[in-house]
């Protein structure tokens, strides 16, 4: 009895859990069969753009020239003709040595000069009366020429008494003081040339050969309110002038009002590449699925997928180089939570990125 009790109950449960499993089985059908509600999206039309891919770069001024000027003569400074911070011309004495010495030397020369080209000229005429060798008209011709060689020399370091400026720019720094003994060589003034500047950016080897071609770029002055100044190449190095492996590339930027200081750090913005007639979409509209890249378009109400190529990231849009045509609606948000063929709700469709991240 107990037995047949047992099988009798086990029957009945089973009898019972297969009429659930109908019903549920029934249930999940029905739900499969029902329409999935449409998912609210905003969407993006594709449309060809100038897409500008730039490296910001950390950069340093540097005065254009930068001229130490040194003293070519012996001599006590006996006058400081400019102040620091002064504009100078090229030519222009900044400082006076004593040159007393020297003009008395020149004196002495030229005394020595008169005395021997009244001799050459007494002993010409005596040779021309045959009174005197012509030995003797040589010596004295060759003594002229030591003379006027002594003269020159005289001459050129009674100028170098004064100290004049090698170029037209800023007097920097006036490093001699009246009364100093100078002697050859030592620095007097530093002359800085400011307008324009020089710019030099660090560019990473891994960028060079895209710069390579640049002609300008811009460049970014924190210290002036973000001031944006065109700079012209001057030069790019053929090798890398830091243990960083970076190379130098100079720039040349206007300064009239001379507030671009040495010394300034700022931003270089150099181009890469420019594609005029790119189709991007922001970053953030690419869903990836291990190697896969792909993103959902809105054709007829409902979500597509495609799978895309990318190219160069610039800013938060991305080049897409493939899988995508000009006038397709690409969904940027709501696209994370459609599956293929789902049914989708435009609520918004704009041609512009940009007004995607406007509140």
């Amino acid at each position: 009895m107990m037995v047949a009790l047992i099988v009798a109950f086990v029957v009945i449960m089973g009898a019972r859990i297969m009429d659930k499993k109908a019903r549920i089985d029934k249930a999940k059908e029905a739900a499969m069969k029902k329409e999935v509600a449409a998912v609210r999206v905003i969407t993006l039309t594709l449309k060809p753009q100038r897409l500008v891919d730039k490296i910001d770069l950390p950069a340093q001024v540097e005065p254009y020239e930068d001229v130490e000027v040194k003293a070519e003569v012996v001599g006590q400074v006996v006058e400081v003709l400019v102040e620091e911070g002064q504009r100078i011309d090229k030519g222009q004495v900044i400082i006076q040595l004593d040159d007393r010495d020297y003009r008395t030397q020149l004196a002495r020369i030229d005394a020595n000069y008169k005395l021997a080209e009244l001799n050459y000229n007494r002993t010409k005429a005596l040779v021309e009366k045959k009174l005197a060798a012509p030995s003797k008209l040589d010596e004295i011709e060759a003594q002229l020429k030591d003379l006027t060689a002594q003269r020159n020399e005289a001459e050129l370091a009674l100028s170098r008494t004064s100290i004049k400026a090698p170029l037209s720019s800023l007097l920097n720094e006036i490093k001699a003081k009246e009364g100093d003994y100078v002697r050859v060589g030592d620095p007097v003034a530093q002359i800085l040339e400011i307008d324009p500047v020089k710019v030099t950016v660090g560019v990473p080897e891994s960028d060079v050969d895209s710069i390579f071609d640049l002609k300008e770029a811009d460049v970014i002055i924190e210290a002036l309110g973000n001031r944006s100044v065109k700079g012209k190449k001057i030069f790019l190095s053929r090798q890398p002038r830091t243990l960083a492996r970076l190379f130098e590339l100079e720039l040349r930027v206007p300064n009239p009002d001379g507030r671009i200081l040495p010394g300034m750090f700022v931003r270089a913005k150099l181009v890469r590449q420019v594609f005029n007639r790119a189709l991007a979409v922001p970053l953030y509209a690419v869903i990836t699925q291990g190697d896969e890249r792909f993103v959902f378009l809105e054709k007829e109400g409902r979500a597509v997928k495609r799978r895309v190529t990318l190219g160069t990231l610039v800013g938060w849009q991305v080049h897409v180089t493939s899988g995508l045509q000009a006038g397709e609606r690409v969904i940027v948000v709501g696209h994370r939570l459609l599956d293929e063929g789902q049914a989708v709700e435009v609520i918004e469709n704009v041609s512009d990125p940009n007004k995607i991240l406007k509140p």
